[in-house]
C-alpha cells in the first residue's frame, strides 16, 4: 500500500526524535458539497499516472511533497524542542527501522533528508541552517 509508506517514514522520524506525543494531531472536519463530485471518465483515468509506472525519482518527489505538506509543523516542533538532536543519527535509525516500499536505500535516505530540509524551509526557517549543517556532517 503506497499511501502508508510516506506516513511510515515521517512517523519514524517523529518517533526517533522522542517528541511524538507533544504535538497535537489535527482532526479532519468533513465537508459537504451541494454538487456531486464528478468521477473521472475512462479517458481521464487513462491519463492518471499509475504508481507502479512512476520512476523512483517521481515516487521520492511525490512522497516528499505529501509528507512535507502533512507534517512540516510536527517536524519543526520536534526540531525546536530537541536542539541537541543528531539529525543524521535520527535518519539512520529511521532508515534501519522503517522500510519504504518501492525505494532503494539511496532514495529512502534522500527522501528523509528532503523531508527535513523542506519542512524546515516551509514551517521553521530559523531551523534551515541547523538542518543543512546537521545533515551534511
Amino acid at each position: 500500500m503506497r499511501p502508508l509508506a510516506p506516513a511510515t517514514v515521517l512517523l519514524g522520524i517523529i518517533l526517533i526524535s522522542g517528541c511524538a506525543a507533544s504535538a497535537p494531531t489535527p482532526t479532519p472536519t468533513p465537508t459537504h458539497s451541494a454538487t456531486p463530485t464528478p468521477t473521472p471518465s475512462t479517458e481521464t483515468q487513462a491519463q492518471l499516472p499509475d504508481e507502479q509506472a512512476q520512476t523512483e525519482p517521481q515516487l521520492v518527489e511525490k512522497q516528499t511533497n505529501t509528507m512535507v505538506n502533512l507534517y512540516s509543523q510536527v517536524v519543526c516542533s520536534n526540531l525546536t524542542e530537541r536542539p541537541d538532536l543528531d539529525l543524521n543519527a535520527a535518519v539512520d535509525k529511521m532508515l534501519s527501522t522503517y522500510a519504504t516500499e518501492g525505494l532503494s536505500a539511496q532514495s529512502r535516505e534522500e527522501l528523509a533528508h528532503r523531508v527535513l530540509e523542506e519542512s524546515a524551509a516551509k514551517s521553521c526557517p530559523d531551523q534551515v541552517e541547523r538542518v543543512t549543517e546537521g545533515l551534511s556532517e
